[in-house]
Order: C-alpha cells, then sequence, then structure tokens
C-alpha cells in the first residue's frame, strides 16, 4: 500500500513539473472591460448517488446554486463506490480530479497519503460558526486520519433488519416479533421460504442481503464477524485477525443458510419490494424507499445479535476537498452548506440516513418525523452498538480481499477457514510496513 501512494506522488510531482513551463505571469485585464460583477466560481463535483438519491442529492445541489449566485457546483455521478475509488485515484495522477468529491468514509487516509487532500480540519479550525461538538463523534471518526480531519462527514447509517409483515403473518410468524439472534434468524428464514408454485424450487427466500465482493458483501460480513467477538485487525493495525474462528463462525454460519436454500445467491431484482422476499438485510439510508413499496407490511428491527452481542456498521459517506481545487473559501461554503442543521434534517428525513448532528437529533422537527414515522427510531438506536470500519490507508484494498474470500466461500462452498486464511496472507502482504 505504501509503494502505491508513492506511486501515486511521484506520478502526480512528475506531472506538475511537466506542467509548470506553462505558468507565466497573468495578462493584464483588457482597458474598459467590465469588473463590478466577476464571473462565478465553477466547481466539479463527483458522487456515487444512482437512481432515487441521485435526484436527491444533486437537487440539492441546484438549490445551493440558487442561494449562492458566486459560486456554481457542477455534480455529476462517478459510479458506485467499488468503481469510483479507482476512478478517482487515476484522476488525481492524471491532474483531472474533481473540485470536490464525495468519498467513502474509509478512503481518508488512502487520499491523504497521496497529498490528495485539502484537511478539513484547516477549514474547521478557522471558522468560529462552526460546532464541532454538535457533529456525532463517531462521524469525526469516520473522517479523522492520524489525529487530523480530512473530510467532512456527510450521510450516516447502519444496517437493520427489513422484514415483510404480510410475509411472516402467511407463514405463521408473529409480524411484532421479528428475529433477535443468529438462531431466530436462520430459523425465520427457513421458515419464510417458499416453493409458491410446487415446481420443486424455491421462488419465496426467507432472507437476502448482498453475496457479491463488488455489491459489498465484505460490509455485511464485518457486522457478523463483530457480532461472534472477532475483529479485523490486531490494535495497532500490523497484522489480520478476521481469518480467527469468530469469523470461521460467522461465514459457516452464512453458508448453513445458503445450503438451506433460505439465502439465495442470486435473489431476484426488486425481489423484497415484490413480496418474494421475507427479510432483508440492508442500510438504514433505504428506509424511505421501503416504505414506499411496502406500506405498513414493511417492519424494521435491529440486527440479530450473535453469540457475542450486538453489533452494526457505519455506513455512509464523507466529502473531500481535493488539493488541486480551484477556491478553498467557495468549496468550504458548499461543504459548510451541505452539512448544516437544516439541510442535514432534509436529506436524514428524505432518505433514512441517520442525522449528522445531535441538534438535529435533538430538534423538534426531527422528533416529529420519529413520531410520524417510529420504524425510524431503529436508525438511532442502531448506533449505540455501530463499529466504524479502520481508516487506514491498506484498509480499501485490504476489504476487497476479504469480500472476494466472503464470496468464493459463498458460491463454492469453500472451507471457511481455508478462504480467509489464503485471504489473511494477501491482507497482511498489504499491511506490512
Amino acid at each position: 500500500m505504501i509503494r502505491r501512494t508513492l506511486l501515486i506522488l511521484a506520478i502526480i510531482a512528475i506531472l506538475s513539473t511537466a506542467c509548470a513551463g506553462f505558468g507565466g505571469t497573468p495578462a493584464a485585464p483588457v482597458a474598459g472591460a467590465p469588473t463590478d460583477t466577476p464571473a462565478p466560481v465553477t466547481l466539479t463535483l463527483w458522487h456515487p448517488y444512482g437512481g432515487a438519491f441521485g435526484q436527491q442529492f444533486e437537487a440539492l445541489v441546484r438549490e445551493f446554486n440558487e442561494t449562492h449566485p458566486g459560486i456554481v457546483v457542477e455534480p455529476s455521478y462517478g459510479g458506485n463506490l467499488w468503481t469510483m475509488r479507482d476512478k478517482l485515484l487515476t484522476a488525481i495522477a492524471g491532474q483531472a480530479a474533481p473540485d470536490l468529491s464525495m468519498v467513502d468514509q474509509f478512503w481518508s487516509s488512502e487520499l491523504a497519503d497521496a497529498g490528495a487532500l485539502v484537511p478539513m480540519e484547516t477549514f474547521i479550525q478557522a471558522d468560529p460558526d462552526f460546532d464541532r461538538e454538535d457533529v456525532w463523534p463517531m462521524a469525526w471518526k469516520t473522517a479523522t486520519y492520524d489525529g487530523t480531519i480530512w473530510t467532512m462527514p456527510f450521510s450516516l447509517s447502519n444496517i437493520a433488519l427489513y422484514y415483510n409483515r404480510r410475509l411472516f403473518r402467511e407463514a405463521g410468524l408473529d409480524p411484532d416479533r421479528p428475529p433477535t439472534t443468529w438462531e431466530e434468524l436462520a430459523t425465520t428464514a427457513q421458515a419464510l421460504t417458499a416453493d409458491r408454485d410446487g415446481d420443486g424450487q424455491p421462488d419465496q427466500w426467507g432472507l437476502s442481503f448482498p453475496v457479491q465482493a463488488k455489491r459489498g458483501v465484505v460490509y455485511y460480513w464485518f457486522a457478523f464477524l463483530w457480532q461472534a467477538g472477532g475483529e479485523i485487525f490486531n490494535d495497532d493495525y500490523s497484522a489480520a485477525r478476521f481469518q480467527e474462528s469468530p469469523g470461521i463462525e460467522a461465514l459457516r454460519f452464512w453458508q448453513t443458510m445458503v445450503e438451506a436454500g433460505s439465502l439465495p445467491l442470486s435473489p431476484p431484482d426488486r425481489g423484497f419490494e415484490e413480496g418474494r422476499i421475507g427479510m432483508l438485510l440492508a442500510s438504514t439510508a433505504r428506509l424511505n424507499r421501503y416504505i414506499q413499496a411496502l406500506g405498513d407490511d414493511l417492519g424494521v428491527a435491529p440486527l440479530p445479535a450473535g453469540p457475542a452481542g450486538a453489533a452494526t456498521g457505519v455506513g455512509g459517506a464523507n466529502i473531500a476537498i481535493l488539493s488541486n481545487v480551484r477556491d478553498r473559501e467557495a468549496a468550504w461554503t458548499f461543504v459548510r452548506w451541505m452539512t448544516s442543521p437544516e439541510v442535514n434534517r432534509r436529506w436524514s428525513t428524505e432518505t433514512g440516513y441517520l442525522p449528522l448532528r445531535r441538534s438535529v437529533v435533538e430538534s423538534a422537527e426531527y422528533r416529529a418525523y420519529l413520531e410520524q414515522e417510529p420504524r425510524a427510531q431503529v436508525i438511532v438506536d442502531q448506533m449505540a452498538v455501530a463499529r466504524v470500519r479502520p481508516n487506514i490507508p491498506a484498509y480499501a484494498a485490504a476489504s476487497r480481499e476479504i469480500g472476494l474470500a466472503v464470496e468464493e466461500a459463498l458460491f463454492t462452498g469453500a472451507d471457511p477457514a481455508q478462504v480467509l486464511t489464503a485471504a489473511a496472507e494477501k491482507v497482511n502482504a498489504l499491511l506490512a510496513p
């Protein structure tokens, strides 16, 4: 990982030197040219939001542009977070990076080591009106590397259990008593799995969640690893630990549900929304989407606890100001507005993301929202057992290796100990100084 970071820095240095010869003294303004109204500052912004999320996000950007006539932010979809990281690193190396970018929470360390970020701490310290204490400490953890805040938290989420109350009733299950343990999760998933058309194959499944590396399986598996009492790395991030017995137990538990037929490896598109999936593990950010699809038949519950207790993962995204930004103050103005209490409250209630700020959670408006939509209370309650993924330079590459190992075990039935041990060898090489 260090070699890769140094390579990025070397490429940036070479390109910067090559471009230096094209500098020179700026041309003097043309006499008589109008100067009363300077041209607005234009900033480019990459984001990973598609579909309804993308529409909501870009609507906020348009609102910012309308209320800040001196700044124009141009948003563009950069692809999902699986592909966007490589795209962003390539753009940085080629000096073609955007001014701002939404980033996954654990990219900060790698981008900071590459010299690609303007530390967000610089703006926060210089802004006397910014209330650092209003932002949840867990949110700051997602943005901090080596004691410095490098990015600005924008959205927070965790993994919850969504379930179809109608399918529970049809299977003879109590919709007011969703599973609370691994054992209950497996037995409930089996009870919800059915062959509706009598062809000998299930066409209704009990449980679904991402099972492919490119779809984020590792994020979900880490929650089960923690619930089994395991850890991803050792305390000083010098060696892998996910291959130990808790990791094996978590992965074997998943395999038993695949073997039972209750956890499909190729679930139907929109299977949960269309009533073909009984339970779904998914981000709390999808709450409003599933409310629209299922209405009163939607149930929401905490992630069932494992042998070592309850745990869930912290998800979401942060905003980064790239080092090539055209106007730092304009960029901070945008970041400040997008994460302000009013905008954060609207983004949270319109999506299902956890509010970034204490003041939003404690506000009369958000309390009224929870009274109107009590299923959203799970989002807030689960943050007490939510865990942040390590913000270290090797994490992104390491998590890909782990995700591929988990995928292999699920799709081939390979021995969990064997695939996790093989992945640990690769991860240890990434962690090596």
